[in-house]
């Protein structure tokens, strides 16, 4: 689960700094509220980590492959070639894939934690959707 909140603390920093430098009112409140919302998903967490046995089995699953991921996220944010709108919906296709494939591993385990990882890629999919109806309406 450090791992998995660790990928949140670094959107939650790409959202917070990039709408601090966005000037157009809409994707300003949109990046903000993910911020926001990537706080309350570490919270939640957090308090999974500590009321299940999740820490101790969530790195050793075979097949999960989490380094990946991150480093997916890293390159995409520190590309300088894309916009801020497109790094921010091909981080949430990373991020909603990792929680997809983390939920699955981890149910059998722990269900309530598994239901919660579900439940954030599917905030990561509308997240995408959003952005998706941003760029069009733009």
């Amino acid at each position: 689960m450090s791992f998995l909140i660790g990928t949140e603390e670094k959107l939650e920093r790409f959202y917070e700094t990039t709408a601090e430098w966005v000037s157009e009112g809409k994707l300003k409140s949109l990046l903000s509220a993910y911020a926001k919302n990537s706080l309350r998903r570490m919270q939640m967490m957090r308090k999974a980590r500590v009321e299940t046995v999740v820490e101790m089995t969530l790195g050793p699953i075979t097949g999960l492959k989490l380094a990946e991921p991150l480093a997916e996220i890293n390159v995409t944010i520190e590309n300088g070639r894309i916009s801020n709108v497109e790094k921010a919906m091909l981080v949430e296709k990373t991020v909603c894939d990792l929680y997809v494939r983390a939920s699955s591993k981890i149910m059998q385990i722990s269900a309530e934690t598994g239901e919660l990882l579900r439940e954030m890629s599917r905030e990561s999919g509308q997240r995408v959707h959003e952005l998706e109806q941003y760029v069009r309406s733009a």
